[in-house]
């Protein structure tokens, strides 16, 4: 592996142990989050949503093998850079696609944690009006 695919798992990795450390406080009751502020953040990752949506479809463009020829230097250049697009863990629509997951489960924990807000604020009004 080289350093930038290195950068690009770890960086991966520290995003998903965020969200599931976040999806944990949710659960937990933890972290609740106003719907105000929520839909913010919710709308912003909906806009990274659409754009990883549309470097998906390119990345998976770029893995058809290229015209380079027919020769074996131009047909091994044309597999090198069709893997590097969709091939092994660290190609691109590989590295996209977990994003995405991160992403929609950051999105997700979000949505939880303003419902959760919403909830914890209806459990109380119902107890001040049973005070009043």
């Amino acid at each position: 592996m080289n350093k930038p695919d290195d950068q690009a798992s770890s960086s991966l990795a520290d995003s998903t142990d965020s969200v599931a450390a976040m999806r944990d406080g949710v659960e937990k009751l933890d972290l609740k989050l106003d719907p105000d502020a929520g839909e913010a953040i919710r709308s912003a990752l909906d806009e990274r949503l659409n754009a990883v949506d549309d470097w998906l479809s390119r990345a998976r463009n770029l893995a058809r093998e290229a015209p380079f020829g027919k020769n074996p230097v131009g047909t091994a250049m044309a597999g090198k850079f069709a893997g590097r697009a969709e091939g092994g863990d660290n190609s691109l629509v590989s590295v996209l696609t977990r994003y995405r997951e991160v992403l929609v489960d950051a999105r997700d924990a979000i949505e939880d944690a303003m419902r959760t807000y919403r909830n914890t604020d209806e459990r109380v009004a119902d107890s001040f009006q049973k005070l009043i």
